[in-house]
């Protein structure tokens, strides 16, 4: 398999972020992005996300113990307690931003199996395609199963800026900053380390309040037409 992209930004997120935080520090990066940017990051403690048009009350419902984030990407309802969470930002030119979703999502999973077989790992894409509330309830198409369950799924989002992938992998401790710089180079051959502008951090704050944290954007979309999210898992 070709790598993605001639060259590529790698930022192990050293902030352990709530929920909001990490949705409006993706969002951030699109508006930073020169390149592609690879983010893998750590939750301040456990939470559920929820795709932009999943039902809110159904989802805490389900999950009263954790607190509750909406995504700006679409799919379904993913717990993160000890998963391995990442973010690809692929600014507007190039190619793998232009592509279908489902292209998209495609290229992106396997590329992350092939990280993993680096890792001893033989999971493979999935052809099914199950619609679930909950992400990992069951696999969609293209999503990455390992012995016939889902272990790794995700959500896009295109705006005039480029593309953003945020994706889980399920049910495999351990992997950390080893396994991302792993997946980077496996995206692509020319990887750098990426370092936050002096007013990021700011700008994730004011997203965060501003947008993630407002209870009309976690009560979720009055009309499905609202916004042009890309759901996937």
């Amino acid at each position: 398999m070709d790598r993605n992209f001639e060259k590529l930004a790698f930022w192990d997120d050293p902030v352990s972020r709530d929920g909001p935080r990490q949705m409006a520090c993706d969002e951030a990066l699109i508006h930073a992005a020169q390149l592609p940017i690879l983010r893998i990051f750590r939750w301040q403690g456990c939470w559920v996300s929820a795709g932009y048009f999943a039902d809110r009350d159904k989802t805490v419902r389900a999950h009263p113990e954790l607190p509750f984030c909406r995504r700006w990407t679409g799919g379904g309802v993913v717990v993160h307690e000890r998963d391995f969470t990442f973010a690809l930002i692929v600014p507007r030119g190039e190619k793998l931003a232009g592509r279908p979703a489902g292209e998209s999502y495609r290229q992106i999973h396997l590329a992350l199996a092939k990280a993993l077989r680096a890792h001893g790992i033989e999971a493979g894409l999935s052809a099914a395609a199950t619609a679930m509330g909950e992400c990992f309830a069951g696999p969609v198409e293209h999503d990455l199963v390992l012995d016939g369950t889902k272990i790794a799924g995700g959500a896009q989002r295109r705006t005039h800026k480029g593309l953003l992938h945020q994706g889980s992998v399920q049910g495999l401790p351990g992997l950390g900053r080893g396994f991302g710089k792993t997946l980077a180079h496996t995206l692509s051959s020319s990887v750098e380390e990426w370092a936050a502008p002096r007013d990021f951090e700011e700008q994730v704050e004011t997203l965060a309040k501003d947008k993630y944290a407002c209870a009309d954007f976690l009560r979720g979309p009055r009309r499905a037409n609202n916004l042009a999210a890309v759901a996937t898992s």
